[in-house]
């Protein structure tokens, strides 16, 4: 009797499973990017399922080298699917806790057409924006815009600290940013041989050294073999060592153009630390160069010429719904 009970009790208990369960089962379905169609925000505000962009440049508190620099980030992708997922993207820009620039792009980068305070620090975010829903915003990142030059020369600004005693500071690859120069004033490259050009062939030298110390004021010019009375023609400084950077003799020797005084001179960047220290002599930094007047290095305004052409004042456009040479 028992047996009986307890096999009657295991059938009813199967059969009050099954008539809950209410039919036949379904597979369960991946959710889908919203683009458009259902509203309801996630717990960060946002109403499309994609990932946050990811910023690439500039980041980190880094000092740029333009009062426009260019912002760069990796696309957002969908967060449960691909197909579909084509965003624009939301820029924002702040200083001091205040939003001074929004733009809504179609591209992974832009470059403000307007230009930021000289020497500022500057936040920035992206989201993504598709079908009037919006996605994550990326985390914040930071960077600083170049120091004002002083008629003409770059004496305030950063300077990368002191290396530990007995070390030596990295030296800095701004090969990217010697191309760009050469690009932006291929005139006076073309015009660079100081010896039968006089002052005029130093211009292009001057802006490339006082645009790399708007990054980093151990930038110089190199006195050949030690004399700084003597600069370099081609050829630029970047003080390794510990100290006042004016005079030492603990520097990377950088040339930084090929064809000097020859039909085609063109950018280039080659270590000549090595070479010289072979030689069995030295370079010397030196800033500014003797001889210089205040006037041959870039023009630079101290602060925007006019208010509209800042970032803070401008109104807010609505986001849509080679060969070495000699040292």
């Amino acid at each position: 009797m028992t047996r009986t009970f307890l096999q009657t009790a295991a059938a009813l208990a199967v059969a009050a499973t099954m008539a809950a369960c209410g039919g036949t089962a379904q597979s369960p379905t991946s959710p889908t990017a919203a683009t458009g169609g259902e509203q309801t925000a996630a717990a960060d505000g946002s109403t499309l399922k994609v990932t946050a962009p990811a910023l690439i440049a500039p980041i980190g508190g880094a000092r740029v080298d333009s009062l426009r620099p260019a912002l760069t980030w990796a696309a957002s992708s969908g967060t449960y699917v691909t197909d579909g997922v084509s965003p624009t993207y939301d820029v924002e820009v702040m200083t001091g806790g205040a939003v001074v620039f929004t733009a809504n792009v179609t591209s992974t980068s832009y470059q403000p057409t307007t230009n930021a305070l000289n020497n500022t620090t500057y936040t920035w975010r992206v989201r993504a924006r598709q079908d009037g829903a919006t996605g994550p915003w990326s985390a914040e990142a930071t960077f600083q815009t170049p120091v004002a030059s002083t008629g003409g020369l770059v004496t305030d600004g950063f300077r990368t600290p002191d290396p530990a005693p007995g070390t030596r500071l990295p030296l800095p690859i701004e090969s990217g940013l010697v191309n760009d120069e050469y690009n932006r004033n291929t005139s006076d490259w073309q015009n660079s041989c100081q010896d039968r050009q006089g002052e005029r062939g130093w211009v292009w030298i001057d802006k490339l050294i006082d645009r790399l110390r708007t990054k980093d004021l151990r930038w110089g010019y190199n006195g050949k073999r030690g004399n700084a009375n003597d600069p370099s023609q081609d050829v630029i400084d970047y003080h390794y060592g510990a100290g006042a950077s004016q005079g030492s003799t603990q520097v990377y020797i950088i040339d930084v153009m090929f064809g000097h005084c020859g039909g085609a001179p063109g950018p280039t960047w080659i270590d000549q630390t090595a070479v010289t220290a072979a030689s069995n002599t030295v370079g010397r930094y030196i800033y500014p160069r003797p001889g210089r007047t205040t006037v041959s290095g870039p023009r630079r305004p101290g602060r925007c010429p006019t208010c509209r052409a800042c970032w803070r004042s401008l109104p807010m456009p609505a986001i849509p719904a080679r060969a070495a040479s000699s040292t």
